[in-house]
């Protein structure tokens, strides 16, 4: 037998039918050529397993259509929806991939001194990115969009929604259930929109993280980002997740959850992020407290907040305001209010003699003796109320007397002895100036610093030691410093009705709790309306109701800046106004 014979007949055995037809439904080579893998696929060739697929269900969809035609194209709709549906998904994240993850991991890869091995992770709803890829629309394809909306959406997103709906249902009905069965649940870490990196290579010096972080703030166009890197193990990765913020409205449902659980020198403020309740500690952390912000930021909103607590506790607030920023204690027991100079000055003076009779009682008690109700001394507008004092004391000053104010050096010895004499000095000003308290030593003395709308200048001058975080537009969003490290506070607003209860008697009666919307007397712009949501609309639309009178149209009261300032109660009978129509 020749060689031809036998290569012959050595193909024959390899390509018999059984082998054939075996290659053929395993997704193997026909050909029995060997190095083709299953799972993974080849440069330019397919997998086993997509082979197996195409020469299978090719074949059975093809009788399945020649069978049952009806049910064929209606699977064949099905099948098209959910085709275009997901090339219509790549297409955007390809579009997301070439815009941002590509360029970046450009630039990242040769700054860490890397070929390979460097993998960039970027949700496509952090943030704003995915709109920013959107491209200006035509008429035509407004007009189309438009028709789309209205005419077919609505029927094609009808049985998905009452779908979603009975969904929702069963799991009302199963919460008792579910409920128990979250006992044995793991919690895991709830990450949320982020951006992620990872690196092949085992450390990366301080230099080069801060390389890598100033390329992402660069190249991914998201701000108020938090930065965590993980360098241990064989590989570094880094994360950026959305910084968590307090919640948007904080009222006196919060203040009557927590304030009956507090000690008598701590102090509720407000919810911190992730709806944390926020104290402070008149005891612990500091003695007195300043808060330096920008007009209208709501520095008499927090004042307001921790007098009442002093109240109903039993103690007594004197308050300094020479605008009347404090209506709210006019005729209230236990406030002391002072509009005049030669009010606040005898004031002052008091409170000293006061400060001093209560140390020199406590050297000689035990060190938990209680020297009496606690006194909180509420200094508006230092800026103007020190030199108000000066001019007084200037002009009422006789021969012989000192020359400093002797309420200005009362001031200051308030601020160095009363902690233990439970004479507390809360300072308001909006730029909190050495000047404005009576000298730096004195401005030292402020352990806690609340800080809104503030600027550069602003958060350098009162805690430098304590890295400025991005200021919030939020109406009574604040930043409270203690011991250099500083917390963002979403601070609970009161109304006239609900303080001045909550002063009387430490409760808020029912009538005052239906009353969500203060007087006349707090007044905002739109856009401090629209944050404090106050508004249900945009910002953009609120001012097109406003332009075309839509509803009962608030008008304005005054102005700040170049905005108009409108009643709170004014916009809350704007929005029922609004609801009314719509409804009827």
């Amino acid at each position: 037998m020749t060689g031809i014979e036998q290569a012959l007949r050595k193909l024959r055995r390899k390509h018999t039918f059984p082998r054939v037809a075996y290659r053929y439904l395993s997704g193997r080579p026909l050909t029995g050529r060997e190095g083709y893998p299953y799972r993974q696929r080849g440069k330019g060739r397919l997998a086993g397993w997509q082979r197996q697929v195409v020469r299978v269900g090719l074949p059975t969809v093809a009788g399945v259509a020649v069978a049952m035609p009806e049910q064929t194209m209606t699977a064949a709709a099905a099948v098209g929806a959910v085709a275009a549906w997901r090339g219509r998904r790549r297409l955007v994240q390809r579009r997301f991939h070439r815009e941002y993850i590509a360029p970046t991991l450009a630039a990242i890869t040769p700054a860490l001194g890397l070929q390979t091995g460097v993998a960039l992770h970027v949700d496509t709803t952090l943030g704003n990115l995915t709109p920013r890829l959107a491209k200006s629309l035509s008429p035509a394809e407004e007009a189309a969009r438009l028709f789309y909306g209205q005419r077919i959406e609505p029927v094609v997103r009808w049985l998905p929604e009452h779908v979603q709906r009975c969904v929702w249902a069963l799991q009302r009905a199963a919460r008792p259930v579910t409920a128990r069965l979250e006992l044995f649940r793991r919690p895991g870490e709830v990450l949320g929109p982020h951006i992620e990196l990872t690196a092949d290579t085992p450390y990366l010096t301080k230099e080069q993280r801060q390389l890598v972080s100033s390329i992402i703030g660069s190249k991914i166009p998201v701000a108020d980002l938090v930065e965590s890197w993980h360098q241990v193990g064989p590989k570094v990765r880094a994360r950026w997740t959305v910084r968590k913020r307090p919640p948007a409205q904080v009222g006196h449902a919060h203040v009557l959850q927590h304030f009956p659980r507090l000690a008598e020198w701590e102090f509720y403020i407000g919810q911190g992020a992730g709806d944390v309740p926020v104290t402070i500690s008149l005891r612990d952390d500091s003695p007195h407290i300043a808060e330096s912000a920008g007009s209208g930021a709501g520095k008499s909103v927090l004042a307001q907040l921790i007098a009442v607590q002093v109240l109903a506790r039993g103690g007594r607030v004197v308050i300094l305001d020479r605008k009347g920023s404090h209506r709210w204690a006019l005729g209230q027991a236990g406030v002391d209010y002072c509009s005049r100079p030669e009010q606040m000055h005898d004031a002052l003076v008091r409170l000293a003699v006061l400060a001093d009779e209560r140390n020199t009682l406590a050297m000689h008690e035990d060190d938990d003796w209680d020297c009496g109700p606690r006194t909180l001394v509420i200094c508006e507008e230092l800026n103007a109320t020190i030199g108000q004092l000066a001019n007084y004391w200037a002009a009422a000053r006789e021969k012989g007397d000192p020359k400093r104010s002797p309420a200005i050096a009362a001031l200051a010895d308030l601020l160095f002895m009363g902690r233990s004499a439970k004479v507390n000095v809360l300072a308001i000003a909006q730029m909190l100036t050495a000047r404005a308290i009576g000298g730096p030593e004195a401005r030292e003395n402020f352990g806690i610093r609340c800080l809104a709308r503030y600027t550069a200048n602003n958060w350098k001058m009162l805690v430098p030691e304590a890295s400025m975080p991005r200021a919030s537009r939020t109406l009574g969003r604040w930043q409270v410093v203690i011991g250099g490290q500083a917390t963002e506070v979403q601070v609970a607003y009161l109304t006239t009705a609900q303080a001045r209860a909550l002063a009387t008697s430490g409760e808020v009666p029912d009538s005052a709790l239906s009353r969500d919307v203060p007087g006349d007397g707090d007044m905002m712009t739109l856009r401090d309306a629209v944050d404090a949501g106050v508004l249900p609309w945009t910002y953009e639309a609120a001012k097109k109701r406003l332009q075309r009178r839509v509803g009962a149209v608030p008008t304005a009261r005054g102005t700040r800046g170049n905005a108009d300032l409108y009643a709170r109660a004014d916009l809350a009978a704007w929005v029922e106004s609004s609801r009314e129509g719509a409804t009827s």
